[in-house]
């Protein structure tokens, strides 16, 4: 069984990836928030049953997978959530991904330019195909976690993100 310290550890470690997860599933930071302590919550409670043999990234993105989508069915059924407009979930921090341009301010304005124009695109996608980039390259997770964690199979997660990416690219094409 995992001790409390290697959970905490995760905790930190994994928590900014999934909070983006989460976000783009509840379109709303505020509700992103609220179930991301929900999973954390669940995640904990549920710590018998974790398999040590398996990811515990794994694990933990389809505990917050399944959490969303009970979150989404709350949400339909409750007639109030409809009275107020979410706000828009913030895209991917591609930021954090490592910059090939240099120290060149021309080339680092155009990569900042590039990236608004990416996260633009990517915010296009149909849900599942974003979702599966964003676990892909700005998580960094393997397909095999991302098909365990949204629930499709292997060569479908390898499509969806080669296919949104040449989408992207070529969306973009006259960025180059």
């Amino acid at each position: 069984m995992l001790n409390i310290e290697a959970f905490e550890k995760y905790y930190r470690d994994l928590r900014p990836g999934l909070l983006r997860f989460i976000g783009a599933r509840v379109r709303d930071q505020h509700a992103a928030r609220d179930v991301l302590q929900d999973v954390y919550t669940k995640a904990f409670r549920s710590l018998d049953r974790y398999d040590e043999g398996r990811p515990f990234s794994t694990w933990v993105y389809t505990i917050a997978r399944n959490t969303c989508i009970d979150y989404l069915r709350r949400r339909v059924r409750d007639p109030l959530s409809a009275v107020a407009p979410n706000a828009p979930t913030s895209p991917p921090d591609l930021d954090s991904l490592p910059s090939r341009l240099g120290d060149d301010p021309q080339r680092a304005a155009l990569n900042k330019d590039l990236l608004v124009a990416i996260r633009k695109e990517l915010a296009r996608l149909p849900d599942h195909r974003r979702a599966a980039v964003e676990m892909k390259i700005a998580e960094g997770l393997t397909y095999r976690e991302i098909s365990e964690i949204l629930g499709a199979p292997l060569g479908t997660i390898a499509f969806w993100v080669r296919d949104a990416i040449d989408t992207v690219t070529k969306r973009l094409k006259h960025l180059q």
